[in-house]
């Protein structure tokens, strides 16, 4: 008997909802959502954190482990490449097919070399402006943008390590020069100073 009294005492068949309608003025709420708020307010912050970030990374990008040239080492590069599938021109017609070899120094001949050196390093530094011929500065380690605005010229960064990677280099400074349709890659090592 308690229990059906219980049951029916608590059970959402009886239970009645009634309007009661609206006294008074409703007014709409005027504050922002606090999500959308906070939201808005971060946004600028983590865009600044980003273009500071990105600026850092510029001004010092994150060095290579490249090892200081202790003995002369020199070696060539072929930078022939193997086509991985048929080139088509825009009306179809083939213009390279799959396996195909190509050397693009058969077509070209650099008119600059390359140098990879250690920018922070005043022995590196050196040892690139005293090298004779055209050249392309690309660093390994240092802040190319402040070596640029001291020397006034176009200064690189090997970013990742992709060319020294490509092209075998391990110790640095290295040069890298056409020698017929090849790259000559030489470690050199710096003489230390006699005193």
């Amino acid at each position: 008997m308690y229990k059906l009294f219980f049951y029916l005492l608590f059970s959402p068949i009886f239970v009645l909802a009634k309007d009661f309608g609206t006294e008074g003025h409703v007014f709409p709420v005027l504050e922002e959502n606090l999500k959308e708020y906070l939201q808005k307010k971060l946004k600028p912050l983590s865009e600044e954190r980003i273009e500071t970030k990105l600026i850092q990374a510029a001004r010092n990008p994150k060095p290579l482990q490249l090892s200081e040239a202790r003995v002369a080492r020199s070696f060539t590069y072929d930078p022939t490449y193997i086509l991985p599938e048929t080139i088509q021109g825009a009306d179809g017609e083939i213009i390279a097919s799959k396996g195909d070899k190509t050397n693009p120094l058969e077509h070209v001949e650099l008119d600059e070399g390359l140098l990879f050196f250690d920018g922070s390093n005043p022995k590196h530094v050196k040892w690139a402006e005293f090298q004779s011929g055209k050249f392309l500065w690309i660093l390994v380690n240092g802040s190319p943008l402040e070596l640029e605005e001291e020397k006034e010229r176009p200064i690189y960064f090997d970013q990742g390590g992709h060319l020294c990677e490509k092209f075998g280099i391990q110790h640095i400074p290295s040069r890298v020069t056409q020698k017929e349709k090849q790259l000559l890659i030489e470690e050199i090592p710096i003489q230390k100073e006699k005193k």
